[in-house]
């Protein structure tokens, strides 16, 4: 029953899968570009849309888990539609307002003739391989860690693994701050790095990479006892919002303080990670994380007698890749001169 409800979840979500991957480049386009409006509200019309999509499929058509993934894709429809719309606007902005001309595969083509949506060529192709293979097994080993506590969760009985599964809720609901500083640095410190490295070479010192980084590090550790705090406070005081099973919402009251530590320096972990993407230091991110997922693979089999375990796991999956992340991205940010 489990597969075949898991089976027709899966094909319906897959249908709209393209789709998702435009809208998470259009995403990344326009934040690029300076627009963080239009991705706010794909957010929003996402979470309104799935709202009402469940209570019409699940609660009152009685779809069950093929209702779920139908309002589901459906809010993702409509948010990436919004997000893949509006960066057309964009590029079709760009052309009207630039006046120069670009050399294309060694033909001189005016900038308006350019295509929307393109297959790349050969070199550009090469270049996004370069690129994205590398994050592909950095999310690999993030969904094989991940995924490999709550399998180490569901070996301590049930009530552990509804506890872990809660607060795994919690965990992901407030690490999307330290995605926003992760994607703040993969935005800005690019052309800081680029700066440094051409200034450099002229002679001349510049520390804006630097600088950039100590705002990032200032905003991780402010968004980290934010996090800390507001993530414990629900664990310890809002247990009966998610069970009523008295022996799971003490657990979480357990565990908590160690969701807290996880989430106190998670940010300023990504803030490192989006940092070494900027500078395009993928080959040693990758390494790190082979690294870091192996000694947490270690950690969940042979150190790991209960279930409070697991969560001392995520911390020290947090804190190794601080500590391997931190010395790389100071030591690319520091002026050579």
């Amino acid at each position: 029953q489990v597969m075949h409800a898991a089976l027709a979840y899966a094909r319906i979500r897959s249908a709209v899968y393209p789709l998702a991957v435009m809208g998470l480049t259009s995403q990344a386009a326009l934040l690029c570009a300076g627009d963080t409006k239009t991705p706010v509200l794909a957010v929003l019309v996402a979470s309104v849309t799935n709202i009402i999509g469940d209570y019409l499929f699940v609660a009152k058509l009685g779809f069950g888990v093929s209702g779920a993934a139908l309002a589901t894709s459906i809010a993702s429809v409509l948010s990436n539609g919004i997000l893949v719309s509006n960066l057309r606007k964009t590029v079709i902005g760009w052309k009207k307002s630039m006046q120069s001309k670009i050399l294309t595969q060694q033909t001189e083509t005016h900038v308006s003739q350019l295509p929307f949506i393109s297959f790349p060529d050969r070199k550009s192709f090469s270049s996004l391989i370069k690129l994205a293979g590398p994050m592909f097994f950095v999310l690999c080993g993030k969904i094989m860690g991940y995924s490999a506590m709550t399998i180490r969760s569901g070996t301590f009985g049930l009530v552990p693994l509804a506890c872990h599964n809660i607060l795994m809720r919690i965990f992901f609901f407030f690490a999307t701050i330290g995605d926003g500083i992760s994607h703040s640095a993969q935005t800005f410190m690019p052309g800081l790095l680029y700066q440094k490295s051409q200034l450099e070479k002229q002679g001349m010192r510049s520390l804006n990479a630097r600088y950039l980084l100590k705002r990032l590090i200032l905003m991780s550790t402010i968004a980290g006892i934010v996090n800390s705090i507001f993530s414990k406070f629900i664990a310890n005081n809002a247990g009966s919002a998610f069970t009523t099973d008295a022996s799971l919402v003490s657990l979480m009251s357990e565990v908590s303080p160690f969701m807290g530590i996880a989430l106190l320096i998670h940010p300023l972990t990504m803030a490192f990670e989006g940092s070494i993407v900027a500078g395009r230091n993928l080959e040693k991110l990758l390494g790190t994380y082979v690294f870091s997922v192996l000694l947490l693979l270690a950690q969940l089999k042979f150190a790991c007698t209960e279930f409070v375990g697991v969560w001392h796991a995520i911390v020290l999956f947090q804190a190794v890749r601080i500590l391997q992340f931190g010395p790389l991205v100071w030591k690319r940010t520091a002026s050579n001169v």
